[in-house]
């Protein structure tokens, strides 16, 4: 008995191809730590102090009062005298060897008053034996939660200079939390950032420039409503003020930053200034360099929003337009998320281009988009190109170059003489696309790599080919992967 059998086979042509778009598109800030006890105070006794003199003089008033209220000068502890309970060891400072000398360095920076109260501080801290100066060693010991702090000095008179010291919180430790029906506890970290400030005052007086107020060196106040402590155990609030949000990222990580992060990038879509002003403060204090991610924690509302569907790219971009920074600092922070977002983009681009190639094995992998110079694009390839299509209309001329496995289509662009290729053919199995797709596949195949192509009739010379073209950053690219059918008759 004769039977008819037909058997199906499975032919893929894979097109890749793109449509062409043509597109015309602070104040100085200084340290007191830095300064040596060699150096000479500025001479300012009949001169004009500038804002540089007034921060020098700051640095050495902050050296002298540490002396008094943070711990003593530096000491020899094999050369001491014992008087009383108490024992003092050596001034190795042997530029100052009395008291009275001691005495006189600090009516130098300090008004008379401020002088005589600053040295009697600490009674009998500083005593004079055998014509040496001698000091009872220890000291209280440095604020554990301030970073840094940062000085600035602004003239408001003829008389008078204000300075202004910004103290930086930065501790992190950790508290135990007991977990629910387990038994045990768990850590959790807590954290405190933020700053606090205070102003001292540099006045003209009968004896020169003087200061007239002072503070101790770490006057860090924890109870500003600028320093937050955060326990991330119990996350951030949802009402927390913007500053205070800046402040749970500095020290956030891992699932902890998560939501914050998400948080500052819907607050700068609905109050862009008042986030800019935030990382703007955030951008000149001492956590830029103490914590290497602060640039990270800047520019994240722009790494959030290149991650956005569509939708949300463009309010993003809308909101950036809008935006006025009010000072170059703000100005600064800005151009920071507008870099991250851009390189974010730029590298999904590049990783988007790489699904449109081909890979010719023992060739090269060929990908739509701009080239590296001229045909062959630096490759060895034994190929001439051929004129398609002469340049019209402000179009380039078009060239179609025969690989034997591969056909390309390319064009040079009318104003810089760029080359793009826009368009790849093959009916070959040794060729695949970037995810491994090749001419012999199944439609199975090819649904599972390109689950969201569609089924399109409308290359009608060739049948049907389902169509992978994922919009957005692609930019019109596509892959057209032809489906045919091939009957078979056979006689048993």
């Amino acid at each position: 008995m004769n039977k008819e059998t037909v058997l199906h086979s499975f032919l893929i042509c894979v097109l890749l191809s793109s449509v062409l778009l043509l597109v015309g598109c602070t104040q100085q800030a200084a340290d007191s730590g830095n300064v040596s006890p060699e150096t000479d105070l500025p001479a300012q006794e009949s001169s004009e102090p500038q804002s540089e003199d007034v921060l020098t003089a700051y640095n050495e008033a902050a050296r002298l009062y540490d002396w008094f209220d943070l711990a003593p000068m530096p000491l020899d502890e094999s050369d001491s005298v014992r008087e009383g309970e108490n024992t003092y060891f050596r001034v190795l400072d042997e530029n100052i060897t009395s008291t009275k000398e001691l005495h006189s360095r600090l009516e130098r920076v300090f008004t008379s008053e401020l002088a005589k109260e600053i040295f009697n501080k600490v009674p009998d801290q500083y005593r004079d034996f055998d014509g040496k100066l001698y000091a009872i060693p220890g000291g209280r010991g440095t604020n554990i939660y301030l970073l840094d702090k940062t000085v600035q000095a602004e003239r408001i008179s003829e008389e008078r200079w204000e300075v202004t010291l910004t103290f930086w919180a930065g501790y992190e430790d950790a508290r135990m939390v007991p977990e629910p029906e387990t038994g045990v506890s768990a850590s959790y970290p807590t954290a405190v950032a933020g700053y606090s400030t205070t102003c001292i005052y540099y006045e003209r007086t009968s004896e020169g420039w003087r200061f007239t107020s002072f503070c101790p060196t770490d006057n860090l106040d924890l109870d500003a409503e600028t320093v937050c402590s955060s326990d991330y155990y119990e996350g951030f609030g949802a009402d927390c003020s913007d500053w205070d949000l800046v402040c749970y990222l500095v020290h956030a990580d891992g699932a902890f930053a998560e939501g914050a992060f998400y948080r500052l990038y819907q607050r700068f879509l609905e109050r862009p200034n008042d986030i800019l002003s935030c990382l703007a403060l955030l951008d000149s204090s001492p956590y830029a360099a103490a914590y290497p991610h602060i640039d990270s924690l800047i520019a994240d509302p722009g790494y959030q929003a290149a991650y956005e569907d569509e939708e949300g790219r463009l309010a993003f971009e809308e909101t950036v337009k809008l935006c006025v920074p009010a000072n170059e600092g703000e100005e600064a922070v800005l151009k920071k998320i507008q870099a991250a977002y851009t390189s974010v983009l730029q590298q999904e681009q590049a990783q988007m281009d790489l699904r449109f190639s081909f890979t010719v094995p023992n060739t090269a992998v060929f990908t739509l988009g701009p080239q590296e110079g001229t045909f062959p694009w630096g490759l060895a390839l034994d190929a001439e190109p051929t004129l398609i299509s002469p340049a019209m209309d402000g179009f380039g001329p078009s060239y179609e170059v025969e690989l034997g496995t591969v056909t390309l289509v390319y064009t040079v662009l009318p104003d810089s003489g760029g080359e793009v290729l826009y368009k790849m053919t093959t009916n070959s199995p040794r060729i695949s696309t970037n995810d491994g797709v090749s001419v012999g596949d199944s439609l199975a195949r090819v649904q599972e790599q390109y689950p969201d192509s569609v089924p399109l009739d409308g290359y009608a010379e060739s049948g049907l080919a389902h169509v992978w073209e994922p919009g957005g950053n692609a930019y019109c690219k596509h892959i057209a992967l032809f489906i045919f059918i091939f009957q078979q008759f056979s006689l048993l």
